[in-house]
């Protein structure tokens, strides 16, 4: 008995979903796609973490039983990772995340503080100015594989 199946694509997430469903092969080749269009803009990020932003952040900190510091440059550049993601309660299916405390910190800190103040005097952010420097490159290359799989999936359902 012939079944047909009928699937609409709207956007990046629909077309994600529908290639688990149809070919997970070809969904595990679009993320290492994604991530090798993204891969500029993380070594760039990678490279642009300062050796050790304050001197303090050499020590060992732990507030509440949880270890932020001490600061380890290859840690936090290791920490950069790129993730897709297709969860309903996500904004972004490629997106790139800082994965190590001390980096999160660094990221994430304000000027609201002495510490943010301290930080944001002799460093900038790293993650956000990269990925703006590299949004036209990376916007045009995921819409370029996006295509790629929905002409895929059109391809397999058909």
């Amino acid at each position: 008995m012939p079944v047909g199946v009928h699937t609409e694509v709207v956007g990046v997430k629909e077309t994600i979903k529908a290639l688990r469903r149809v070919d997970p092969e070809f969904r595990k080749e679009f993320n290492r796609a994604a991530k090798a269009i993204v891969a500029p803009m993380v070594a760039e990020a990678k490279g642009l973490y300062p050796q050790l932003p304050l001197s303090g952040m050499a020590r060992s900190w732990t507030p509440k039983a949880y270890s932020i510091f001490p600061w380890q440059a290859s840690k936090v550049r290791s920490g950069v990772k790129v993730k897709t993601s297709t969860r309903r309660d996500k904004n972004s299916v490629l997106y790139v995340s800082q994965g190590d405390p001390a980096g999160i910190l660094f990221e994430t800190v304000t000027t609201g503080n002495r510490l943010g103040q301290n930080i944001r005097a002799r460093s900038d952010r790293v993650l956000w100015p990269t990925a703006d420097r590299h949004a036209p490159q990376i916007q045009a290359g995921v819409a370029l594989l996006v295509k790629k799989a929905e002409k895929t999936v059109q391809w397999m359902v058909d």
